[in-house]
């Protein structure tokens, strides 16, 4: 009979903790708030799922689902409360939600909260799997425990975002990539980027590599997207896209939860409603941040070429990069940094010091800090000062920068085995 230890004791306590109060929270809210949006009381709940609803529902109707005025209407059409939250993603993404259609708008976000919800089981056990965290038995419970109480994913599913799909999918081109499926790593890495263009940074990262096999089947599914799209949206959407749509994605967009390097200096340097700005000055906004951005992919490539590869360290890097230059990049969009954390939770212990470890926890204490603030301005001193300071609010970017560092040091020191 095999013995209860300690530690195996804490892991079946872990377990129940996620059975029995964990997931009937997740559960609950995707029954209960998975578009309270619609009470227009403020709350957020589904914002970005009805954009993505209202897409399709314009598409199948024949409409151009990037008008404003068209999604407006849509929006006053469902009883939703008019906001600034449109669709701005490739037409794909429009498509793809053409069955959800079909429910009832609240029926069909409560399909699309539980559907993430159980996407992300399948996404960490993935995870788990590719990075060998597998062979780490005592500690898997209770980093699937912090999964869970990730606050950019429990942000993203309830907001009802499309970033659990972009994890998924990155750990699929990971997982492929690492047993030698360069053919489906390439399908994968080709459907998160049609979805939400940033991860395409990948591919400039396998053309580098001489991954070539990789890079054509990625360009291949890419373009029999597209063509798929052009047959069932039409020409016009796409050239919208283009035109209209892109454009305005690298502009100053200043909001507490965009916390990518340029989200951070808009707060900084645009007049905003949420923080006191130094100067109001997009121009110097556009220049710092693509200062900044541009010096970081730079020396992404250049820790990446210091020595002989390590895949996983450095796809790990790249990802962890993706957030940090977008220029729209919400704190919810930090839920793909779980794919460099599992990385670094097998690599830390064996190459790392103490001193990287407590960094690796105190980064992922900074990416829950929207959640702690919330907690301390609610509960314990009732002011709101703390959430309109822009280096207060910059805390989820500290922890991811610290986060794209770690990797970088793992990257620059040593060998990747795995």
């Amino acid at each position: 009979m095999r013995a209860y230890t300690p530690r195996r004791l804490l892991n079946i306590s872990i377990l129940v903790i996620i059975a029995f109060l964990v997931l009937p929270i997740y559960v609950d809210l995707g029954l209960s708030a998975s578009l309270d949006h619609i009470e227009g009381r403020g709350t957020v709940g589904g914002i970005d799922f009805k954009a993505y609803y209202l897409a399709a529902h314009l598409l199948q109707r024949g409409e151009n689902f990037y008008d404003v005025r068209a999604q407006e209407e849509a929006m006053i059409s469902f009883g939703l409360p008019l906001n600034d939250s449109l669709y701005i993603y490739p037409p794909l993404l429009a498509i793809l939600f053409l069955p959800l259609t079909a429910l009832s708008l609240g029926r069909a976000a409560q399909v699309w909260f539980l559907s993430n919800l159980a996407l992300y089981g399948l996404t960490l056990a993935i995870l788990v799997k590719s990075t060998g965290l597998d062979t780490l038995k005592e500690k898997i419970t209770p980093l699937i425990l912090l999964a869970f109480l990730f606050a950019p994913a429990l942000f993203t599913l309830y907001k009802g975002q499309i970033n659990l799909v972009i994890l998924f999918l990155l750990a699929l081109t990971y997982w492929f990539y690492r047993r030698g499926n360069l053919a489906w790593a390439g399908v994968s890495l080709a459907c998160a980027t049609m979805i939400k263009v940033v991860p395409g940074l990948l591919i400039l990262y396998f053309l580098w590599k001489r991954e070539y096999k990789l890079a054509s089947a990625t360009t291949i599914a890419m373009v029999l997207m597209v063509v798929i799209g052009l047959l069932v949206a039409g020409l016009p959407p796409h050239l919208t896209f283009l035109h209209s749509v892109l454009p305005t994605l690298a502009r100053p967009r200043p909001n507490p939860s965009n916390l990518s390097l340029a989200g951070f200096f808009s707060l900084l340097l645009v007049e905003n409603p949420f923080t006191s700005s130094l100067v109001d000055s997009p121009s110097l906004w556009r220049g710092l941040a693509l200062l900044a951005s541009s010096l970081l992919l730079t020396l992404t490539f250049l820790v990446c070429a210091r020595h002989a590869p390590r895949a996983g360290l450095e796809i790990s890097l790249f990802v962890a990069t993706m957030p940090l230059i977008a220029q729209i990049g919400w704190v919810d969009f930090y839920v793909l940094l779980l794919l460099p954390y599992a990385v670094l939770v097998k690599h830390l212990p064996e190459r790392g010091s103490r001193v990287q470890a407590s960094l690796a926890a105190l980064s992922f204490i900074l990416l829950n800090s929207p959640r702690l603030l919330d907690l301390w301005t609610n509960f314990a001193c009732g002011s709101e000062a703390l959430l309109s300071n822009v280096l207060v609010l910059g805390t989820p970017l500290y922890g991811a920068l610290t986060v794209w560092g770690l990797l970088a040091w793992l990257i620059w020191v040593g060998n990747d085995e795995t």
